[in-house]
């Protein structure tokens, strides 16, 4: 019944005004969250949303966009003039977002901080604890200092038309606060966003996260189930090997950095389809992974691109010292190439280092592209080698 009654609910859905500007006060910058987002199994590719998750201050910040409520399994309401988020636990609707399609620059995220905003917890109280009562019922068993204000919709009751409003039960709710634990609730344009780690344990709505700062941040909404258990384990080993593989060839590489550069380049090649050890091959050949590396030919960052080329596809060489752009722009390229060699990977690496003239008449030298090769090879064999897997 319970289950049943929470469509009774008000339907929480924030509501989200013009005037949050009058509210919103502190400026900050979110880090784009670049690893992966694991929600009860299911890998949210953080590039297709238009409000992505990011860090601040160390936290996982997630928005609460429609999609992503109801992957989470979260109604919720917005009070801006008292400053309170209303949310509601119900079960997830939604397994993963509906449009699989790139949404975002992956650039820091703009916010501001929502000062002093309240965040009320509302859930179903069970049937033993708590019997359906009847309308207009006011005892909530909580702190009578909080806000309890509920709405509730009598006309979704479609099945109970011949029954009296005083004959109609409604799920009895208690409310609590949300302990933010010192973080701010922070919006975007309209959107409100808030730390995941809040949200966890029986203070917040019995989530779990595990964090893996090799993969990404997983969580499970459901009891009984923890973050862990949908931990990718192999996967992690794989890029622990990518960022050793980055460190031993370029000392100046933390791990947390190191780790930024292989989500870079993994991201760039499912964007172009392409083997991210081969876009990790050509950037050590030629830069050994220095973004702001200059070449004695004037080729720039990272992939080591012609200025000349970069314009041609509208990119300045202060954009090609970018290391995402440089890497996106060499994934780009490099699958071009082999795409347009049927996938030999000689001709394709030549055609990137000497152009598809030579290519074409017969007369390239294939030593730039036997370096490449080499390259990859080498780092299969640091991989293999060390016991971190292929990610396969």
């Amino acid at each position: 019944m319970a289950k049943k009654l929470i469509s009774v609910w008000l339907s929480l859905t924030i509501l989200i005004f013009s005037s949050i500007s009058i509210y919103a006060e502190e400026n900050v910058k979110g880090d784009f969250l670049t690893r992966s987002i694991v929600i009860n199994g299911e890998v949210i590719n953080n590039n297709y949303l238009q409000y992505p998750f990011f860090i601040y201050k160390d936290a996982t910040y997630f928005p609460l966009t429609p999609e992503i409520r109801e992957i989470l399994g979260i109604k919720a309401k917005m009070d801006f003039e008292s400053r309170t988020i209303k949310l509601l636990k119900t079960d997830p609707t939604l397994v993963n977002i509906t449009d699989q399609w790139k949404k975002n620059e992956r650039k820091d995220i703009q916010a501001k901080a929502f000062s002093k905003a309240q965040v009320l917890i509302y859930e179903l109280e069970s049937a033993e604890s708590a019997a359906s009562e009847p309308v207009g019922s006011t005892d909530t068993g909580t702190n009578t200092d909080i806000d309890t204000d509920i709405d509730i919709d009598l006309s979704a009751l479609s099945d109970q038309d011949d029954l009296s409003i005083e004959e109609i039960r409604v799920p009895k709710l208690s409310v609590r606060e949300l302990d933010l634990n010192g973080m701010p609730v922070l919006t975007k344009d309209n959107t409100v966003y808030l730390p995941i780690m809040a949200l966890t344990g029986e203070e917040g709505m019995g989530w779990d996260v595990y964090y893996d700062s090799y993969t990404g941040v997983y969580v499970s909404t459901s009891e009984g189930i923890p973050a862990e258990s949908y931990w990718m384990e192999e996967k992690s080993r794989y890029h622990k090997g990518l960022v050793s593989y980055i460190q031993n060839h370029n000392k100046s590489y933390t791990v947390n950095k190191a780790q930024e550069l292989v989500f870079m380049f993994k991201n760039a090649a499912e964007m172009y389809n392409i083997d991210e050890k081969i876009l990790m091959a050509v950037a050590h050949r030629e830069s050994s992974f220095n973004p702001k590396a200059r070449g004695p030919s004037g080729s720039l960052g990272i992939m080591q691109v012609m200025p000349s080329t970069g314009a041609r596809y509208g990119l300045n060489a202060q954009q090609l010292l970018d290391p995402e752009t440089s890497i996106n722009f060499g994934a780009m390229y490099l699958s071009e190439r082999i795409a347009a060699y049927d996938g030999n990977l000689t001709k394709g690496f030549s055609a990137y280092n000497q152009g598809s003239v030579p290519v074409n008449r017969g007369t390239y030298s294939t030593r730039y592209a036997n370096k490449i090769i080499g390259a990859i090879e080498g780092i299969n064999t640091h991989l293999t080698t060390n016991g971190y897997g292929l990610g396969e």
